[in-house]
């Protein structure tokens, strides 16, 4: 049996999956400010322990968790010191550096070679400034957190570790985390993930303690995992915190992929309370960025998969200029009648009015239109005539009105997928699928999910000229998507054998080759090896691993070739366990 949760902006669900059949549901709304509280909820409105499903069955159980991204998108990080080692050549100032940081001396070519020491004296000045601030911050209880990060570090980390070394020394209480951890190109990106992993650790450490021991005071023993941005799902005393991030969209994603044909290609649009989150699957995978997810402020290394978020959902408040609120920068704006403008807010405030809320949401106008049949109808109906002056509230103005909702509704999502569609096409991965499928015709059907997708499903079709269908499941298809989750697997090899120094860019390990300078089945054994040792302490089966084509680049000096830079990559790609097509009725 297994188990999986998804915490929403407004509900979080839950599903008890046994021989791959959703046996049971649960869904409770969610607490922001009490996240732990809300998960144990949800896993207690399942009925585990009882008869037909006894706790001891239960092989994993798995949360999607909006913990880590409502921390960076809220700013409740802890304080941390951002050391930066650029060597010459580069313009910080050019960079959005979305938190203040530090900047020393000492240098690395673009291979890792050594071109300038560290600075015995800047390195002492850094050391007396960080004790004096890290002796008031212990003060107000806070920890002595530092990241240290140079450019090209990846392929070298001697100066990091050198001034981590020299730091540590120095403030006993220093917790120093290094850039060189995120191993893969580009200095901004991998600094800011190894600030924010380092940021959230703590907040995410209690939560996953706390989580761990009210699970095992129920009776349950099996092993907690949490959902990554890649798709994938790994134990949590394993994961780093800044890998859970969007893992609801990535949950959606999954949850329709369960439920699909193994090589079938389509988007899935997940609409929530707060936001909608769209995705993109190609032959049964789904498409993977090739660059790291993008939070708030914060550009990362973070492995994810090409999803993204749109401000509107079945909560968005809809705003009048007829009322006392007014229409502000970033809303969409239709005219209803000549002196009447709403817009659809980016935020919501509480619960639709048809379902005894306080204002009017997009919900209450499909209510209306009768094309969803849960909510007070009549509730509905008055929430449409909110929007008009008291002499325009006839029948077929609030019918217009609430079409008009729809209408604003289907095209903020639209707009959001055709800019997606070409994003997408520019992905590497996306470039060799059409290769592969050159007689597909590239419109892709729509996979809709959420309480309010019903409602939208027909408009949407009808706007981006394609078919657009309910996903089976679809009140609970995100706490799916974490239940039937597969785990992800990446070990990069990145060799130069004339340095004779390897790494593994997923975590930054580093390390002397002591092969020959030309290798080739000899690199390949050396990274399956190190790649199933990996797999092993993961609890993966090594035998389902992938192997990518190496890449041989031969190093010329003069006339000779004194070595070569090899490149080679080892994975397991994201996906979902399918459902059987019995059960709960969907």
């Amino acid at each position: 049996m297994k188990i999986g949760i998804d915490v929403g902006g407004t509900y979080t669900d839950a599903v008890l999956i046994d021989s791959g059949q959703v046996r049971q549901t649960g869904k409770v709304p969610t607490k922001q400010d009490r996240l732990l509280d809300t998960v144990l909820e949800a896993l207690d409105s399942l009925d585990i322990g009882a008869k037909a499903f006894p706790r001891e069955k239960v092989e994993n159980i798995t949360v999607s968790t909006t913990l880590v991204t409502n921390a960076i998108l809220q700013n409740r990080l802890s304080a941390v010191e951002l050391i930066l080692l650029p060597g010459s050549g580069m313009k910080l100032d050019s960079l959005a550096w979305p938190v203040p940081y530090r900047v020393l001396g000492g240098e690395l070519d673009y291979r890792g070679r050594r071109v300038a020491d560290l600075d015995s004296h800047e390195m002492q000045q850094l050391a007396e400034i960080l004790k004096e601030k890290f002796l008031q911050a212990k003060q107000q209880g806070e920890k002595a957190l530092a990241v240290v990060s140079g450019k090209f570090a990846h392929r070298n980390y001697i100066l990091e570790q050198q001034l981590a070394a020299y730091l540590r020394k120095e403030i006993p209480d220093l917790t120093v985390a290094l850039g060189s951890e995120w191993g893969q190109t580009n200095f901004f990106r991998r600094s800011l993930t190894a600030y924010l992993n380092l940021a959230t650790r703590d907040l995410f450490s209690d939560f996953r303690d706390k989580l761990t021991k009210a699970v095992r005071a129920r009776g349950l023993n099996a092993p907690i995992k949490i959902l990554k941005a890649d798709g994938g799902m790994q134990q949590a005393e394993n994961i780093r915190p800044v890998e859970s991030v969007y893992s609801g969209p990535v949950a959606s994603l999954l949850g329709v992929l369960a439920q699909s044909q193994p090589e079938e290609s389509y988007i899935v649009v997940d609409v929530g309370g707060t936001t909608t989150d769209i995705g993109l699957v190609l032959s049964g995978r789904p498409l993977l960025s090739s660059k790291g997810a993008h939070i708030g402020n914060f550009l990362t290394n973070v492995p994810s998969l090409a999803v993204r978020s749109v401000a509107v959902g079945g909560d968005s408040v809809i705003l009048s200029a007829a009322g006392k609120q007014t229409t502000s920068e970033g809303e969409e704006n239709i005219n209803i009648e000549e002196n009447i403008n709403i817009s659809l807010a980016d935020y919501r405030l509480g619960p639709a009015y048809c379902l005894g809320g306080n204002n009017p949401t997009t919900t209450d106008a499909l209510r209306y239109l009768g094309l969803i049949d849960f909510g007070d109808y009549i509730r509905a109906e008055e929430a449409m005539a909110l929007l008009l002056p008291e002499d325009m509230r006839e029948i077929p103005r609030l019918r217009n009105v609430a079409q008009k909702v729809l209408n604003l509704m289907v095209e903020k999502i639209a707009l959001t997928i055709e800019a997606l569609i070409k994003q997408w096409k520019e992905e590497p991965a996306y470039k060799i699928w059409q290769v592969l499928n050159p007689q597909h015709d590239y419109i892709f059907p729509i996979k809709l999910s959420g309480g309010g997708a019903g409602g939208i499903a027909e408009a949407l079709g009808q706007r981006m000229n394609t078919t657009a269908g309910l996903a089976k499941h679809s009140m609970v298809v995100n706490a799916i998507g974490a239940a039937m989750a597969r785990p992800t697997f990446s070990w990069t090899l990145n060799l130069d054998t004339n340095l004779r120094r390897y790494r593994i860019e997923e975590t930054g390990e580093q390390g002397e080759w002591r092969g020959s300078l030309r290798p080739h089945r000899e690199v390949e054994q050396f990274l399956k090896d190190l790649a199933s040792k990996q797999a092993k302490k993961m609890g993966l089966d090594e035998s389902q691993l992938e192997t990518e084509p190496f890449d041989y680049f031969p190093l010329i000096e003069g006339y000779l070739t004194v070595g070569q830079i090899v490149r080679g990559r080892v994975h397991l790609p994201p996906g979902a366990f399918q459902l059987q097509n019995s059960g709960l009725p969907a």
